[in-house]
């Protein structure tokens, strides 16, 4: 009983191991994906044409062609990720404020695992 015991505690300590390592993996990713999408020539290895459509500012009318991303005004919150390792729902909030320009939006991302990468695929801002 008592090694069953131990058996069961090791596997579920394990468990939230892998969880939260993916979790962590998943925050990284998120990061990388909202700061690529800002940019006018995103890296699309992290995401699809629908998600950089919804994320970059130009794409959504918000501002002029000739917006020029600067990650120094780039400000991403605290990244909530919930997941079932392959795939990931994500919450999070970014701000982006410059003198010309600024916004603060809730921003939820449905990530995929591809190619080592996580992956949006579908993303929804709420104004």
């Amino acid at each position: 009983m008592r090694n069953k015991r131990k058996l069961v505690l090791s596997f579920v300590l394990l468990f939230v191991i892998a969880y939260i390592s993916f979790g962590a993996w998943i925050v990284h990713d998120t990061k990388i994906i909202l700061e690529e999408a800002m940019k006018r020539n995103a890296d699309m290895r992290y995401m699809n044409n629908s998600a950089f459509e919804s994320i970059n500012p130009v794409e959504r009318g918000m501002t002029a062609e000739s917006f020029k991303y600067s990650k120094g005004y780039h400000h991403i919150g605290f990244v909530f990720p919930l997941h079932f390792f392959v795939v990931s729902k994500v919450f999070v909030t970014q701000e982006y404020k410059n003198d010309d320009f600024a916004f603060r939006e809730p921003v939820d991302l449905t990530l995929i695992l591809k190619s080592g990468k996580w992956y949006a695929t579908k993303v929804s801002i709420k104004p």
